[in-house]
C-alpha cells in the first residue's frame, strides 16, 4: 500500500518511524503492569496450556483487528480522530458533536490510565523501599508527585521525545522482565488437563483491545506500510512472548493486584529481583503515561483553543494530569472509569474496521444514513456496557460480548434495511 501524502500528513512530526521505534513505543506499555495482570488473572482459573492457547488465539485476534485499524488510517495519516471526523461528520442528529464526544473520550480515558498507572507504580515503590519521614509525610504520595513530574517532562517533547524514550527504554525493561522472571521465587503451579475452555479469551482481549483504538495517532508515523506491518507483527509476537512470561509471575504480581500491599505480602528475595522489578515497573509507566499523553493531545487539540495547541500543549495536560491525580488519590477509585472508557474504544475500534471492509468490500458509501448507522452502532452498545459496569443489567453478560453482538446487529440490520428500500 502506497503512502498518499495530505496536506495533514505533511505538519505530522516524525514520519519515518521504523517498524522497530513503532514497535517499542507500544511494546513499553504492554509491559506495565495492568496489562500483566491479565496473565495472573487467566493462569488462576485455567491450565497452563489452556492459557498458552488463549493468548495465541488473542493475539492473532488482535493482529487481525489492529491490521484492519491501520489500512483505514494509514492513507492520509489519519489519527483516531481524523477518523472519527470521516465516520460521524454530518449526521442527522449529531453533526460534529460526534467528533468532540469522542475527543473527550480519549482525554478521560488518558485522566484514568495516567492514575491507574501512577497509583501502581508509586504503590511497588513504597511497599519495597521504605523511606523513614515524620508522621505528616506521605510517601506515596510523595513518590506519585515525582512520577507525574517525571512523566510530564519527557510530555514536552510531544512524539519525537516519546520515541526516543521508548526505543532506549524497551531494552532495559525486557532485560528486566527477564531477569525477575529467572529470579522469580515461586514456580507456576501446573494444573490437570481438563479440555479447552476460551472462557477467559473476551477477558484478554478487552484489556489489549483497549489502547487499540488509538493505534492509528501513532502508525500515522510509520516510514512506510511495509515498516508498520512489520512494526504489528513484532508487536503481537513480543506480547505473546511476555503475556506467557507474565503466568509465571503470580506470586510477584498478585500483591499489587488490589491497592498498596503490606512488604510481607510480597514475594522478593534478594537485591537483583527487587531492583529488576521497581525498573520494570517504574520505566513501563513512565513511557505507558507519556504515550498515554500523546494520544490524549489529538483530542486535546479538537476541544481546546488553538493558543493551547502545540508543544505547551503537552506540558499542560502532563501537568494537568499530575494534579489531577494528587487531587482524587486515596478519595476514590477510577476502575470504572477505566472499564468504561475502555469498552468504549474496543467498540469504537470495531466499528472504524467493519465500516472500512463494508466500504471496501461491498463497496458501501460512507453517506450520512452510513454514518449515522456507525455512530449509533458504537453509541448504543457503549451505552449498556456503561450500564452493565453499574450493576443495572446483563451483568452475567460479558462487557466485550455484550457490546460487540449489539454492535454487529445495529449494522448488519439497519444497513439490511437501507439495502431493501434501495430494490
Amino acid at each position: 500500500m502506497a503512502i498518499e501524502k495530505s496536506a495533514a500528513s505533511h505538519s505530522i512530526p516524525d514520519t519515518n518511524q521504523s517498524s522497530w521505534q513503532l514497535a517499542a513505543i507500544q511494546l513499553t506499555g504492554v509491559t506495565s503492569l495492568p496489562v500483566l495482570f491479565a496473565s495472573v488473572l487467566l493462569i488462576q482459573k485455567n491450565s497452563f496450556f489452556n492459557s498458552f492457547l488463549i493468548l495465541v488465539i488473542a493475539n492473532v485476534f488482535l493482529w487481525v483487528i489492529r491490521y484492519g485499524l491501520m489500512a483505514v488510517s494509514f492513507e492520509g495519516r489519519k489519527s483516531v480522530i481524523d477518523i472519527a471526523r470521516d465516520y460521524f461528520k454530518s449526521i442527522w442528529l449529531f453533526g460534529k458533536w460526534g467528533v468532540y464526544i469522542i475527543a473527550a473520550l480519549l482525554l478521560l480515558s488518558t485522566i484514568a490510565l495516567f492514575i491507574e498507572e501512577t497509583t501502581i507504580v508509586s504503590g511497588v515503590l513504597t511497599t519495597l523501599f521504605s523511606i523513614n519521614e515524620g508522621p505528616n509525610i506521605d510517601p506515596f504520595m510523595q513518590i506519585s508527585v515525582v512520577i507525574g513530574i517525571i512523566s510530564t517532562i519527557f510530555c514536552t517533547g510531544g512524539i519525537v521525545t516519546l520515541r526516543k524514550l521508548a526505543t532506549f527504554s524497551l531494552p532495559i525493561i525486557l532485560l528486566a522482565f527477564v531477569v525477575v522472571l529467572i529470579l522469580n521465587p515461586s514456580k507456576i503451579a501446573f494444573q490437570e488437563h481438563q479440555g479447552l475452555s476460551l472462557a477467559a479469551l473476551p477477558m484478554i482481549l478487552g484489556i489489549n483491545l483497549a489502547v487499540t483504538a488509538d493505534l492509528p495517532t501513532f502508525f500515522r508515523h510509520s516510514k512506510s506500510w511495509k515498516e508498520s506491518i512489520m512494526a504489528l507483527t513484532i508487536l503481537q509476537l513480543v506480547s505473546l512472548a511476555l503475556g506467557v512470561g507474565g503466568l509465571f509471575l503470580g506470586a510477584i504480581i498478585q500483591p499489587f493486584a488490589n491497592g498498596i500491599p503490606t512488604t510481607e505480602g510480597v514475594v522478593m528475595n534478594g537485591a537483583l529481583l527487587k531492583c529488576a522489578f521497581v525498573l520494570l515497573v517504574a520505566l513501563s509507566s513512565i513511557c505507558a503515561n507519556v504515550s498515554n499523553v500523546y494520544s490524549a493531545s489529538v483530542g486535546w487539540e479538537v476541544v481546546m483553543p488553538e493558543r493551547l495547541v502545540g508543544k505547551k500543549e503537552y506540558l499542560i495536560l502532563g501537568l494537568l494530569l499530575t494534579m489531577l491525580f494528587i487531587s482524587v488519590a486515596g478519595i476514590f477509585s477510577l476502575e470504572k472509569l477505566v472499564d468504561i472508557t475502555d469498552s468504549s474504544l474496543i467498540n469504537l475500534s470495531f466499528v472504524f474496521v467493519i465500516g472500512y471492509l463494508l466500504s471496501k468490500i461491498l463497496k458501501i458509501p460512507l453517506g450520512t444514513y452510513e454514518r449515522t448507522v456507525y455512530f449509533l452502532a458504537w453509541l448504543i452498545p457503549t451505552l449498556l456496557n456503561i450500564l452493565q459496569y453499574s450493576g443495572v443489567l446483563l451483568s452475567t453478560i460479558p462487557v466485550l460480548v455484550l457490546g460487540l453482538g449489539v454492535l454487529f446487529f445495529i449494522i448488519i440490520f439497519f444497513l439490511s434495511v437501507r439495502k431493501l428500500i434501495k430494490m
